[in-house]
């Protein structure tokens, strides 16, 4: 047997042993939110939440990010590569559906011909220590994404909240050689396994919604011109909530920042979405998605129709953060809902004549 047992009063002693090689990202309580940070001391950790407000793409996709910095001296350019890329990371406590998202991530950045080594090689370098979801939102629904609160296929270590301690089950190779090196971890029963089965069990009954994406596909490959994408923008704000809080979401712009006096600068690139109407706007002035309906549009084909044609799968994972935090309460299971009833409706019509 594999599983290991960690005593939740050893958190404090896996910290300090694991930073002294890796760099130790964990979610952390600030200003009254659970988000993903760099931990100095393990009184910092939260492992008590449902999910992070921010996904923790963040430390591998930053919101703002350094490609490269450069210097100038006389007639000669000196570039100077992030020292970022180079560093080791374990990510702890990071739930299946945002491991699931690093994932997705990985097929964008490294399609085509041209990769994208400044996230491939951070997501190289990191090590995902992940948690099961003992307790879902009612807003999850990963399940209806080929997900699960247990899913442990996108981890390299695998925890599951046993109530007084976890259950340690390393999944892949680096996974594995870390737990061995963790010698003072106690060996799991098969009490414990039962146990960790039964809570996976809940929590997929914990799930209520249900939502059918098999021609979801289709559907909206069809309905480019319908007119429910009016009805679906016209309480949407554009204020980007949805794609900046989505673990998914790829979208950034490139800025190049330059320092003349001090012959220095640096290009960096940050988070952007289709949602702002300065997006797609064309230096000849001309912007192709010049209104709501154009950009609440395009962000659901992103996910659910370009991504499948591209990659073959769904670029979402079934968090809910875009249904939680939403202003307005756009839901995206209803808009779903509505793009599914396309085709029955066509079909209604068909029999009807």
């Amino acid at each position: 047997m594999n599983e290991k047992i960690l005593n939740k009063n050893q958190i404090s002693k896996l910290f300090e042993t694991l930073k002294k090689e890796y760099n130790f990202f964990a979610p952390s309580k600030e200003k009254g939110n659970v988000i993903f940070k760099k931990i100095k001391d393990s009184e910092e950790i939260e492992l008590n939440y449902l999910n992070s407000k921010i996904p923790p793409k963040d430390l591998v996709f930053p919101r703002i990010d350094t490609i490269f910095e450069y210097k100038i001296n006389g007639k000669a350019i000196e570039i100077v590569n992030s020292k970022s890329l180079e560093c080791r990371n374990i990510i702890f406590g990071i739930r299946p559906c945002d491991a699931y998202s690093f994932y997705l991530f990985e097929n964008f950045f490294q399609f085509g011909k041209f990769k994208d080594e400044l996230y491939l090689k951070k997501r190289r370098g990191s090590l995902l220590m992940g948690i099961g979801c003992n307790n879902p939102r009612n807003t999850c629904f990963c399940t209806s994404l080929n997900g699960h609160p247990f899913k442990k296929d996108h981890l390299d270590i695998f925890l599951v909240d046993l109530g007084d301690n976890y259950l340690v089950e390393p999944v892949t190779e680096k996974g594995k050689e870390l737990v061995l090196n963790l010698k003072w971890l106690s060996d799991a029963t098969k009490k414990d396994v039962e146990k960790a089965k039964d809570l996976s069990e809940k929590a997929e009954l914990a799930i209520s919604t249900k939502l059918d994406f098999k021609d979801t596909f289709k559907n909206l490959d069809s309905s480019f011109n319908s007119l429910l994408w009016k009805e679906i923008s016209e309480s949407c704000l554009g204020c980007g909530t949805c794609a900046y809080l989505c673990p998914t979401c790829t979208c950034f712009d490139v800025i190049d920042e330059n320092d003349h006096y001090n012959k220095r600068g640096r290009r960096i690139r940050i988070w952007d979405t289709c949602q702002f109407c300065l997006y797609s706007l064309e230096t000849s002035g001309h912007n192709p998605r010049d209104g709501k309906i154009q950009r609440c549009r395009n962000r659901i084909m992103h996910k659910f129709c370009y991504y499948p044609k591209n990659y073959n799968l769904i670029g979402c994972v079934g968090c809910g953060r875009c249904i939680q935090f939403c202003p307005v309460n756009n839901d995206l299971r209803l808009i779903i809902g509505k793009i599914n009833k396309i085709k029955k409706e066509k079909e209604e019509m068909i029999v009807s004549v």
